[in-house]
């Protein structure tokens, strides 16, 4: 069902994301998500978004045994297991949510004109619905709200 009131991602999206090259050690990685206090960044290869790296990503390469300083080691690229889920600005919130929680995605591209716009996490999205109970619940009583 379409609904023409449901927020798109534009609405709730995080604008203009850090991406992080390929071909880039993964202790750049390391250093621009704790720079930044993100926790995702979209990997681009020649223009093109390949993936995204996560801090839980780093964390499973060092408990492998990697270390994040070794030049020699791996780079971002070599941790993207499968493409980015990318969508377009105006995708249903819905729609998107729905996607990520059937495929467990932490994290979703959002697009405009096929270059990225933003970037929407599980994070986001459990802080939009913070506000969204706020808004609704805060207007009832205490014995409507599980009525």
């Amino acid at each position: 069902m379409i609904h023409k009131n449901m927020p798109k991602m534009l609405s709730v999206m995080v604008p203009f994301p850090y991406s992080i090259s390929s071909k880039a050690p993964l202790n750049d990685a390391k250093k621009m998500m704790d720079e930044h206090n993100i926790h995702h960044l979209p990997i681009v290869e020649n223009d093109d978004i390949i993936g995204i790296i996560s801090e839980h990503d780093l964390y499973k390469a060092v408990a492998l045994g990697h270390k994040l300083e070794d030049e020699d080691g791996l780079e971002t690229g070599d941790l993207v297991s499968r493409r980015a889920y990318m969508v377009d600005i105006n995708d249903s919130l819905a729609d998107v949510l729905s996607a990520m929680a059937d495929n467990h995605l932490e994290a979703t591209v959002i697009l405009k004109e096929g270059d990225i716009a933003g970037i929407f996490t599980a994070v986001d999205a459990l802080k939009h619905h913070v506000k969204l109970l706020h808004k609704v619940f805060d207007k009832s009583s205490p014995d409507d709200i599980f009525a």
